[in-house]
């Protein structure tokens, strides 16, 4: 049973040491900054994001395919050498 959940989780890592860097996404700068400012300063600096500083709980991002969603989440990843996990409803 457990190695039949472990092909299943492996079988959603998507390129684990894919290395996309925010400049490597043309445009969508207020997205990218949303998610900056979100996601990974907290997680790079938790002592600044706390008490009357902190901030909201996460970041939805959508739209029609194509159009750099999932190259965001690449990129929180990249920065936090963390692996990528694609997953769609």
């Amino acid at each position: 049973m457990e190695s039949h959940l472990i092909k299943l989780i492996l079988a959603q890592i998507i390129e684990q040491d894919a290395m996309v860097k925010w400049d490597d996404i043309a445009g969508l700068e207020l997205a990218k900054n949303c998610v900056q400012e979100t996601v990974l300063w907290p997680l790079l600096n938790p002592k600044l994001f706390q008490g009357v500083c902190s901030i909201g709980k996460g970041v939805l991002l959508f739209g029609p395919p194509g159009t750099g969603k999932t190259m965001i989440g690449k990129a929180v990843a990249g920065e936090m050498e963390a692996t990528f996990f694609n997953i769609s409803a």
